[in-house]
């Protein structure tokens, strides 16, 4: 990968080879990727014309549209690093991630609130670009590419001090490279773009589709709440290609039939989560030509291993637990307390990532990027902080994350284990188990509290027998609780904080972050 490779100018190239072709589908507008050059271009003109030093930080606090999607190409049109925010997070959060990144510039609506970066100084706020009017005028080449600073993805952080992680132009070039060649991405595609823009599921939507010229189809944020509006959405964009987290699949299970019925679908791809194997068998059954991916990585690598299933292979025979399949390009990736020390297949231990694909660090924090990465080798690694094994054939196998393992009555227990085994009862969605710690001995669960969606009608008790019959008594959970769906984030995982938060209040116990 050169050194010099810049994010903008795949997507410029494309630009100048599609420029009629539709580049993002909205449900009011399509923008085509003539349309999408000009607006980028008029947007990173206004961004040149505030005498922004290269590298500084851009926010976009837009709703899912055409025009955030030019705002956040603009950034980095104009040498700037872009920062995508949470359009429905609150004014007081968006003022202290703008203070914390120290935003120069900010793309948002008129009605949205102004915010401070700090005491004495607010980012210059900027409208929402707009495709027509006349030709915007020359835009000087940008100068910003292979490692330095692209965008800055924030995510929340176990201590609930938001992290934000760092990636540059190559990891991006990288990323765009591998998954689009993996998916076999055309210009006749058509890509549903679920992820909201601020998650790392946006970066295959946007970029690795405008990249290769297909059509990114933009779901909004009201009609992704209602599972069948969505199925409808599906049918009606014609989306060939479908990359979400699973619980959104989750979701979607009773619309699967309609969806394969008349929908297009040639790949799905999940990541971000354990899909749940009934699940992943029943959309594998409904979708038998389809194509599944399973993509895995945090978000400082985004995807750093995958594997994809054969549609000739049974839905009944898939593989449970789903392997994560090997390494991706641009990464190399070890198990164990050292990284690159050699591990015996089956061997348990954290996952350790290295190479152009991983981020730069954590902005502004120094000491958390340090107790993350460690140099062995000659080289940077980064511990994912999920404990993996490695199969004789060169998979690796997920085996949760550290603190997925509690002690409970005595027993080390998988919360993932748990889950699993109640993903397997009859009638079971999804499950989240959380531990509830003995507050005498803070590092010992007294109890596990399930949480389950199912379909109407699954009894507590007929959940807790069928359970009983998968698991040994000390991992039943003391408190099962059935719910029509488990509460997500604005990034579509299941909220376990949410549910955290709620046996606390019930229990006044302290619970596992």
């Amino acid at each position: 990968m050169p050194s010099t490779a810049a994010l903008p100018a795949l997507i410029e190239a494309a630009a100048a080879r599609f420029g009629a072709r539709p580049a993002l589908c909205a449900a009011e507008t399509t923008w085509s990727y003539a349309a999408l050059e000009r607006a980028s271009r008029r947007a990173a003109l206004a961004l040149r014309a505030l005498g922004l030093a290269p590298g500084a930080r851009v926010g976009v606090w837009m709703r899912k549209s055409p025009a955030a999607v030019a705002a956040l190409l603009a950034a980095l049109r104009a040498d700037c690093v872009y920062v995508p925010l949470d359009p429905a997070a609150p004014p007081a959060r968006i003022a202290a991630l703008a203070a914390d990144s120290g935003m120069a510039a900010l793309f948002t609506e008129p009605e949205r609130p102004s915010l401070a970066a700090s005491a004495t100084a607010a980012p210059h706020r900027l409208p929402p670009p707009v495709p027509g009017g006349s030709d915007p005028g020359v835009l000087p080449p940008a100068r910003r590419g292979g490692e330095e600073l692209a965008y800055i993805l924030y995510t929340s952080g176990s201590t609930g001090i938001p992290k934000g992680v760092m990636l540059s132009h190559a990891h991006a070039v990288n990323f765009i490279a591998w998954a689009a060649t993996t998916v076999g991405l055309l210009p006749r595609d058509r890509v549903a773009s679920h992820a909201p823009f601020h998650f790392d599921l946006s970066i295959f939507d946007l970029w690795a589709s405008l990249s290769r010229g297909a059509a990114v189809c933009l779901l909004d944020a009201v009609t992704a709440r209602f599972p069948q509006a969505v199925a409808e959405w599906v049918v009606a964009q014609g989306v060939t290609v479908w990359y979400s987290v699973p619980s959104a699949l989750v979701q979607l299970l009773p619309a699967r039939e309609a969806i394969a019925a008349r929908a297009r679908l040639r790949a799905v791809i999940f990541a971000g989560e354990v899909f749940p194997a009934p699940a992943l068998r029943a959309w594998r059954a409904a979708l038998p030509r389809t194509v599944f991916h399973n993509w895995y990585g945090p978000t400082e690598t985004n995807v750093c291993t995958a594997v994809r299933l054969d549609p000739a292979l049974p839905p009944a025979a898939t593989p449970e637990p789903l392997p994560l399949g090997g390494a991706c390009a641009g990464f190399d990736l070890a198990v164990g307390d050292e990284p690159g020390a050699p591990v015996a297949s089956g061997v348990s231990g954290p996952l350790w990532a290295s190479g152009i694909g991983v981020m730069l660090g954590y902005w502004g924090d120094p000491s958390r990027t340090a107790a993350v990465t460690r140099w062995a080798d000659g080289r940077r690694w980064y511990n994912t902080g999920d404990w993996v094994s490695r199969t004789a054939q060169g998979e690796f196998l997920y085996q949760g994350r550290r603190d997925d393992l509690v002690k409970c009555r005595g027993y080390r227990v998988s919360l993932r284990e748990v889950a699993a085994a109640l993903e397997a009862c009859a009638g079971v969605q999804q499950a989240a188990v959380l531990p509830l710690w003995d507050p005498a001995e803070p590092a010992r669960a007294i109890a596990l509290a399930a949480f389950v969606s199912a379909v109407p009608g699954l009894s507590v008790a007929a959940l807790r027998q069928s359970v009983g019959e998968r698991l040994p008594r000390y991992m039943v959970p003391e408190r099962i609780e059935v719910r029509a769906s488990l509460p997500l984030t604005t990034t579509g995982k299941v909220d376990r904080q949410r549910l955290q938060a709620e046996i606390a209040a019930a229990s006044a116990l302290p619970l596992a972050t």
